[in-house]
């Protein structure tokens, strides 16, 4: 008997201890599903919120488009295209205008290179007229000198 009721004592306590941990985890399931009944609430709230959110969006953003505005920048879409296209046109009538020196400049180029060549083939005729002008100067000289002798040699064959 004795070691009967030292069997039911210790059943009883370790049914107790069972009792009591399975309190506790009622009491954590209680609290666990009470948060989980706050957090799905909350989370409701939130979906509506974001639900809201999405409806405010897109109302936003068909007012932006209908204004022509960008929605990303804050700016007007069709002043920008307009910049845009203001920009090309300038830039196209810039490009042409330099094509148009360029060529004209092109030109002047080849004329003022064709005066030079032909100023060039000038210089080169005159200078060879002055080089075959120096050496008949040179030749005459020579022929004045050796005529000059020659007088000189008739003068005084003369004088004797």
């Amino acid at each position: 008997p004795l070691n009967r009721y030292k069997l039911e004592a210790e059943l009883k306590t370790k049914n107790q201890l069972l009792e009591t941990a399975k309190q506790q985890l009622h009491s954590r399931l209680a609290g666990a599903q009470g948060t989980i009944k706050e957090l799905r609430e909350e989370n409701e709230a939130l979906v509506q919120e974001v639900e809201k959110l999405k409806k405010f969006q897109e109302t936003c953003m068909v007012i932006l488009k209908s204004r022509n505005i960008d929605p990303v920048t804050g700016s007007n879409i069709l002043e920008e295209e307009e910049k845009t296209k203001e920009c090309r046109k300038q830039t196209t009538l810039l490009t042409e205008k330099l094509i148009a020196e360029l060529r004209l400049f092109n030109q002047t180029a080849v004329r003022e290179k064709e005066l030079l060549q032909t100023a060039m083939a000038q210089w080169k005729s005159a200078e060879e007229e002055r080089h075959e002008s120096l050496e008949k100067h040179s030749s005459f000289r020579i022929e004045m000198e050796q005529c000059s002798v020659m007088l000189d040699q008739v003068e005084l064959l003369l004088a004797m």
